[in-house]
């Protein structure tokens, strides 16, 4: 029996507040996933898992990544991608590849990914000296964001207390599941002062992967 989505964001979000990063990434890897279920339930985890990932890309951008380009950027990890023709990874190829590395399926990507409170947020991701890809806990919050306004997930239960919160602003879970058209006019992102993340020489070394 799979856990619902409310049970893992509120999962996630005590995981946060322990700071336990990994698992709580895990959790909302999980929210995100079973949303896909939903919305998606003709398609293989993978496609759905990007696909739920790129319907919401502005939201999780605001929530994880304020200020970055998250259509246009391609980072040069080593994951596989399904964006033709170059096949360079998007954000949600990462993530992807993320949730697979958490739930043990490693063997499906040629590196290892941490969550860490210490990569500046506007970065989106950095490759450490070991190669392993680092992403903001931020992200975590991101996910959370895609999955809790997500319409499919009107009816989701948590307790009343918790939160996710954007500025000053602060949205009681037990009361915004689903409203993502609200949420989106509330942030209002102009796209035009997004910045496209540029990883320069990285991509030297990069190929793309299957």
């Amino acid at each position: 029996m799979r856990m619902a989505v409310g049970a893992a964001v509120k999962q996630s979000l005590e995981q946060w507040d322990r700071k336990i990063w990994d698992v709580a990434m895990l959790h909302a890897c999980t929210a995100v996933d079973d949303t896909g279920r939903k919305r998606y339930p003709t398609v293989g985890v993978g496609a759905r898992f990007r696909k739920v990932v790129r319907d919401s890309l502005d939201i999780y951008g605001v929530m994880a990544t304020p200020g970055v380009d998250l259509e246009a950027t391609r980072f040069p990890v080593a994951v596989r991608s399904d964006l033709v023709p170059e096949k360079r990874p998007d954000i949600a190829d990462v993530l992807y590849g993320v949730h697979r590395w958490l739930h043990g399926h490693g063997d499906e990507s040629a590196v290892a990914f941490e969550i860490s409170p210490y990569v500046n947020a506007t970065a989106a991701l950095r490759i450490a000296n070991d190669g392993k890809v680092q992403l903001p806990k931020s992200a975590i919050l991101g996910l959370l964001a895609v999955a809790v306004f997500a319409p499919e997930n009107k009816g989701e239960t948590i307790p009343p207390d918790y939160q996710l919160s954007w500025f000053d602003h602060v949205f009681f879970i037990s009361v915004w599941w689903g409203w993502q058209d609200h949420f989106r006019e509330i942030v209002n992102v102009d796209r035009s002062s997004l910045v496209t993340l540029d990883y320069g020489d990285s991509w030297n070394q990069w190929a793309p992967v299957g």
